[in-house]
């Protein structure tokens, strides 16, 4: 078995990545807001705090909140208390003489940018995804709590398929789920428990709803588990009763293209490769304009996150990367079906972390 390094030595060994965009970028330091951002970087589980790197050093600042929090988790950052963080940033940026400043444009808000900039001690450099894709080869340890997280999730919903039949309430089956998940182990769910039958199977991201199943549905259950801060992420479609010939096409077409997608993961292929091989399946069978998403997207410490397995995205997988196989087909009026995997890029090819078999399941 693969030893897995102490935490601390990881946490500095990302911190070192990050650091690397410092010299590419010609930047002083990296200003970091992301929550899920911060915590691979720093080991913070904390929902709020600012992270600011600099050439060789990590500073850490929150509230009087999570003060003893963050001394607890953080061995290699600063832990600095201020009720203004945004202020106390760029406090430090100028007694270290900080000038240029990389920050995530997306993540830092209109209100922080002002602040800093009105300070005047730094120029703030945008740096678009960069920090966010320095996350999407996962470590030993990463690896481990996506796993479990993995197997927690799609064990529970083994043990909850029971409860779905004729009558059966789209509310209640998530509660259900729900319930098993954390019962499990999980810490939390990513994400509000997707179930969507019948004609409300077209809505590929329907929330439960007071609805019940009616006989002849196809039932859509879209879940996951975040354990230790990692998430899983999966899809089920199941057919309460006989399926129609037409309901049969349509979920064999989908398992086929997620299979084909699956086939096509290994290093060296682009994301927009693996998207490619999907679509093309659905498209043959005439259903090309019913599938309008992606194919997929990375699964970490957020449950969406980069890469995106999306037309014409040209980021080069390599082994480590997780993400999820999400292949759909959505007919207004009618119903729709989507199957969902989360595989691990491996030097070879790939792995699948979740577990349901994704035959076609009639309960």
């Amino acid at each position: 078995m693969r030893r897995v390094e102490p935490r601390s030595i990881m946490i500095e060994k990302r911190a070192r990545k990050a650091r690397s965009k410092l010299r590419s970028g010609n930047l002083d330091a990296l200003l970091i807001t992301t929550p899920e951002s911060i915590r691979y970087y720093s080991g913070f589980a904390g929902s709020e705090a600012l992270l600011l790197l600099t050439k060789d050093r990590s500073f850490l600042v929150v509230d009087s909140r999570y003060t003893n929090q963050a001394r607890g988790e953080c061995r290699s950052a600063a832990v600095i208390e201020s009720e203004n963080k945004t202020k106390e940033v760029s406090e430090r940026a100028r007694k270290l003489g900080l000038k240029r400043v990389g920050f995530e444009p997306r993540r830092l808000t209109v209100a922080q940018h002002k602040e800093l900039k009105d300070a005047g001690t730094v120029d703030l450099v945008p740096v678009p995804e960069a920090l966010e894709r320095a996350r999407m080869v996962k470590d030993a340890d990463e690896l481990r709590l996506l796993r479990k997280a993995a197997a927690i999730s799609s064990e529970s919903f083994l043990e909850t398929i029971g409860s779905i039949g004729v009558g059966a309430g789209e509310r209640e089956i998530a509660l259900r789920l729900e319930f098993q998940i954390r019962k499990n182990g999980a810490e939390a769910i990513p994400f509000p428990i997707i179930v969507a039958s019948g004609k409300r199977g077209a809505l590929p991201h329907g929330p439960a709803s007071g609805k019940r199943v009616g006989r002849g549905e196809f039932v859509t259950i879209d879940f996951g588990a975040v354990y230790g801060g990692y998430c899983s992420d999966e899809t089920c479609t199941v057919m309460v009763g006989k399926p129609t010939a037409r309901q049969k096409k349509v979920y064999q077409t989908v398992k086929d293209a997620h299979d084909k997608a699956i086939s096509t993961v290994r290093p060296g292929v682009r994301t927009g490769q693996v998207d490619s091989a999907a679509r093309k399946i659905i498209e043959k069978a005439g259903m090309g304009k019913y599938f309008k998403h992606g194919t997929g997207h990375g699964v970490g410490l957020a449950v969406h996150e980069e890469p995106r397995i999306a037309p014409k995205q040209d980021v080069i997988a390599e082994a480590g990367m997780v993400f999820t196989i999400e292949p759909g087909v959505y007919i207004p009026g009618w119903g729709g079906v989507r199957i969902e995997d989360t595989i691990r890029v491996t030097r070879q090819g790939c792995e699948t972390l979740s577990s349901v078999p994704k035959e076609l399941w009639c309960v």
